[in-house]
């Protein structure tokens, strides 16, 4: 830098110390801001065509012809305006040109093994992504051209009996999405290894009994969910939870000097009273040594939750009205599932499992269905859906073949997973328990109970519940009083 002279700065974020990628009508911009730039794409806010979006008008992206650019970002093979990834050729065509000589045959066509998976990675919106992960994962890659060769089988077992499982499970997720394999319950699955994983550190004796358990019990009724169709999240992280503190609650029976058979009831009371109440989740276990004799009868208590948490109606509306406000720094998945919270009183489990089928866009109408019953979402909060549903996200990538969730994931062929949106609405400020039982207490006391039970998906007992808490047994009785 020349003495006297100031500091080269990026026009997009005035920052000094980068390296600079070119230089344009409105300055120099450094290599980060260059790429974010060219990867926009969108209707032009000056000349409204549908282009790449790399220059800055008034804070608004526009085309290289508004903006003055001097520079075409046209594919030179195929003629897509996209960031050049090498000279004159975009990402796809750099994609396609990577993958031929990984997947073909000595013919030069690609392998029928792989030819769908091919086409999928070749022809999603984000190839960029592709390349990167091929790049920074050689398992993956050279597993990929080991099933193109023949030279491993393209089966279940390849994936699960690699030396590096976890490196390669994506590609297994992808293979399963575009029916390269059958389908498999991925989570029964891997809370099998898991346990195996688990069990070597715990006291021979406890492993084996816990093995029991968990496979008796926590495998065999993910596998039913499973082949029903109804195995959730929760279900997988619930059995592991269940499976952890029950060897913790072993331990601290030997620590005691004791052993499941000799156990005593101030062991137990000892275990709950000295630790979290996560503690109570080892009652299934010892109910269930208890009734096949591996642990003396004894009293192992249910866990009565002493508080339930609520936020106020005023906080419960304000969350709303944020849900409407534009500039409000809120994703439109973010949005969608903060409505389904705030206004319907869904659980995450139940959200992030939703389908699209679920919503319908008829006549200038949006409803949802959590049952058979269609409600309709009123507006400005039918928008919120309408935005979510044209901005579908993980939508851009070979992941998703043809998603029927309301909210994918960036698993192949997965929705979001839940503690991904739980931490995202969390972030938002949102108290999710609280914001839920808040949502459930207005319903309640508005509608019968036995009405919102059968439109939300929720038992008598749990409405019930809520409408008592919120007051509503005293507001019917004043009002048969009035009558």
């Amino acid at each position: 830098m020349t003495p006297g002279r100031p500091p080269r700065e990026c026009a997009r974020c005035s920052r000094t110390d980068v390296r600079f990628a070119t230089t344009w009508p409105e300055g120099s911009i450094c290599r980060r801001c260059y790429q974010r730039a060219t990867r926009i794409h969108g209707t032009c806010g000056t000349c409204g065509q549908h282009r790449l979006l790399p220059g800055l008008l008034d804070e608004t992206p526009v085309c290289v012809d508004c903006a003055g650019i001097p520079k075409d970002f046209h594919c030179t093979r195929c003629g897509r305006e996209d960031e050049p990834v090498r000279v004159g050729l975009c990402a796809h065509c750099c994609l396609t040109d990577d993958l031929t000589p990984l997947l073909a045959d000595p013919t030069g066509a690609i392998s029928p093994t792989v030819l769908p998976l091919f086409t999928a990675l070749t022809q999603q919106t984000h190839a960029r992504s592709a390349r990167t992960w091929l790049t920074v994962n050689p398992d993956a890659t050279r597993l990929l051209r080991d099933l193109a060769h023949g030279i491993v089988p393209m089966e279940h077992a390849t994936f699960t009996d690699h030396h590096e499982p976890a490196k390669v499970a994506f590609l297994r997720e992808l293979c399963i999405e575009h029916q390269l394999l059958p389908p498999v319950h991925l989570d029964v699955e891997r809370f099998a290894t898991w346990l195996d994983d688990k069990l070597p550190a715990a006291h021979p004796a406890d492993a084996r009994l816990i093995k029991q358990y968990a496979r008796w019990v926590h495998l065999n009724r993910l596998q039913r969910l499973a082949d029903a169709g109804v195995l959730k999240k929760g279900g997988f992280l619930a059995a592991k939870q269940s499976t952890t503190v029950s060897l913790e609650f072993l331990h601290h029976v030997r620590a005691a000097g004791l052993s499941p058979a000799t156990c005593t009831q101030a062991c137990v009371d000892d275990w709950l009273a000295t630790g979290p109440t996560t503690r109570s989740l080892a009652r299934a276990f010892v109910r269930w040594a208890i009734a096949h004799r591996h642990i003396p009868s004894l009293t192992f208590p249910y866990r009565v939750a002493k508080t339930e948490p609520v936020i106020t109606q005023q906080q419960r509306l304000e969350h709303i009205a944020r849900l409407i406000e534009p500039g409000d720094n809120l994703a439109t998945d973010e949005r969608a599932a903060a409505l389904l919270l705030l206004l319907y009183a869904q659980p995450l489990t139940r959200i992030v499992s939703m389908q699209l089928d679920q919503v319908r866009d008829e006549r200038d109408t949006i409803t949802v269905s959590f049952t058979d019953d269609a409600l309709t979402i009123p507006d400005p909060f039918a928008q919120i859906i309408r935005n979510h549903l044209a901005a579908l996200p993980n939508r851009n990538t070979a992941a998703h073949r043809d998603t029927p969730w309301l909210f994918p994931g960036r698993r192949p062929g997965q929705h979001i997973h839940q503690t991904t949106l739980m931490n995202k609405l969390r972030d938002a400020g949102i108290d999710l328990r609280g914001a839920r039982n808040a949502a459930m207490r207005a319903l309640v006391v508005e509608l019968p109970a036995p009405v919102v039970a059968d439109s939300l998906n929720y038992s008598y007992n749990v409405t019930d519940k809520h409408r008592r808490n919120a007051g509503a047994t005293f507001l019917d009785y004043t009002s048969r009083r009035t009558r």
